[in-house]
């Protein structure tokens, strides 16, 4: 943060400090305005609300209360964007990938599809793709959470074409993406069968 941009912060902090009310119009029309600061602006809006409610009441601060405050906050905050899962293959060199494709015994074009999101997940063998897991060096769960995101274009890769290119065409089973990458026969058999 530059030091402009930390006294801009401070002094809506303190606009909002001053405001006659801290209800939830308030802290909504701040959120709105500074979607930036929203951590700070609840974290300032739940400690006036405890100091006024401190101040106006010498017992103890009721568990109701501070539960209900707390979902005024949860709902005031700004939605944030699903959790997708990492990218798995981002932090493994090309040369690693040659190393998978070939412990794999598939072509390049198969981990391309992986990496392309384009392969149906629930498709795929539970063995094959704790194969995949380990030769990209995460868990399978980290590896399904980011398959199953929507079909992307390969990074890194170049075009040549009048269009921009998309990754519009949805999703294929392992099946499907082995046939059209001419994996041998016996070998999609072997690719497709479940292990023990």
């Amino acid at each position: 943060m530059t030091d402009q941009s930390y006294h801009d912060a401070e002094e809506i902090l303190m606009a909002f400090a001053v405001e006659p009310e801290h209800d939830l119009g308030t802290l909504e029309r701040y959120l709105r305005l500074y979607p930036e600061l929203a951590e700070d602006l609840i974290d300032l809006s739940m400690e006036l609300r405890l100091q006024r409610a401190t101040v106006d009441v010498s017992e103890p601060v009721d568990e109701a209360w501070i539960e209900a405050s707390l979902a005024d906050f949860h709902a005031a905050a700004p939605a944030r964007p699903a959790a997708q899962g990492a990218d798995p293959f981002a932090a493994v060199a090309s040369d690693e990938l040659v190393t998978l494709r070939r412990s794999l015994d598939v072509p390049s074009s198969v981990i391309q599809g992986f990496r392309s999101r384009t392969v149906d997940i629930a498709t795929v063998p539970a063995g094959f793709l704790a194969d995949l897991a380990r030769g990209l060096r995460t868990g399978v769960g980290e590896l399904n959470a980011f398959l199953a995101g929507p079909p992307r274009l390969t990074p890194g890769l170049s075009y040549k074409s009048d269009h921009a290119p998309s990754a519009d065409g949805g999703k294929v089973t392992f099946e499907t993406l082995l046939e059209q990458c001419r994996v041998p026969e016996d070998r999609r058999r072997q690719l497709l069968k479940p292990r023990n």
